[in-house]
């Protein structure tokens, strides 16, 4: 007995058992770590098409409570503004602002894209009598503007 007392005394060092635990834990940890990095521009992507979402609301609330057509056009795929047709038919952008922007266009940040057609809201709120798709990527989906009505979902 006192020869395993002794051993016990002297014993340092962790067991193989040990060492793999905190390997796999580190691990887990890494993989976790690396699966946001990545995902970062995914993340982006479905933000902008929220506010994008929003943006196209607030066109199609301004043309209910207005007696011209708004809407929202894509210039090219890093950016998008706001417009008003007056009587006349001409499209005018100055002075009409975006919700929380300091203009009538919206840029896209670096990496992120939006392909769709111009969208024109009617004073009834609606897109016409087909329903509008405008895609944001990488990853953030697809937004289906329902033809007559004008919903966004």
């Amino acid at each position: 007995m006192a020869y395993l007392k002794n051993n016990k005394k002297h014993h340092r060092g962790f067991t193989l058992i040990e060492v793999i635990a905190v390997m796999v834990i580190i691990g887990v940890l890494a993989a976790v770590a690396v699966s946001r990095v990545i995902s970062t521009k995914e993340v982006s992507a479905i933000t902008e098409r929220d506010i994008l979402k929003s943006h196209l609301r607030y066109a199609q609330l301004r043309a209910l409570g207005d007696d011209h057509k708004w809407g929202i056009e894509f210039p090219n795929v890093s950016s998008y503004r706001i417009f008003r047709i007056d009587d006349d038919g001409t499209t005018k952008t100055y002075p009409y602002n975006l919700p929380n922007e300091n203009s009538a266009t919206h840029t896209l940040p670096n990496g992120i894209e939006v392909s769709g057609v111009t969208v024109t809201f009617d004073e009834w709120g609606s897109p016409g009598a087909s329903d509008i798709t405008i895609n944001v990527s990488p990853g953030g989906g697809t937004i289906t503007i329902n033809r007559n009505t004008g919903f966004i979902p």
